[in-house]
């Protein structure tokens, strides 16, 4: 049996492995250079502390209710008939043809990734109207005053003024 300890004897096999084949060897209690190494300043990154100014935001009552209230009417209002509408074409021209049903699978992919697709179409159609009840938050609310500048920095109306 060696005298080396069990963690000696596994960074010798890991340099081993690693195509460092180089003794490691414990001497008078001294832990070896890899593992002393690995516990000074110089072996890690320095840590940087840094948190986003708004990581512990909270938000007002208004600003939730106006987040549900966009959530809610574009599902309704754009998610819900895109989807609709987009899986009844694809089933449609599954039927009379214009695409092939999977061999496996029949037509369910197809309309699952119309289904989705649609999904995403209303989710991304409804950003117009959310951003608008956005900027319509009170004066104390923070989002609203964010999109407001944001809008008036953004905006690509001809008239507007930067």
């Amino acid at each position: 049996m060696s005298n080396l300890s069990f963690h000696d004897d596994w960074l010798m096999q890991f340099d081993v492995m690693n195509g460092k084949d180089k003794k490691v060897e414990k001497k008078d209690g001294v832990d070896c250079k890899c593992y002393a190494e690995s516990h000074t300043t110089k072996a890690c990154p320095p840590i940087r502390n840094v948190t986003h100014p708004l990581r512990y935001y909270e938000f007002t009552q208004d600003e939730i209710k106006a987040l549900e209230q966009c959530d809610k009417e574009s599902f309704y209002q754009r998610c819900l008939p895109f989807s609709t509408l987009f899986a009844t074409v694809t089933y449609a021209a599954i039927k009379f043809g214009c695409l092939k049903r999977n061999s496996h699978f029949g037509v369910y992919p197809k309309l699952l990734m119309a289904a989705w697709m649609g999904y995403l179409y209303g989710r991304i159609s409804y950003t117009a109207e959310c951003d608008a009840k956005l900027r319509q938050l009170p004066a104390s609310s923070h989002l609203g005053n964010v999109m407001r500048k944001y809008h008036i920095e953004c905006d690509p109306s001809p008239g507007h003024k930067k």
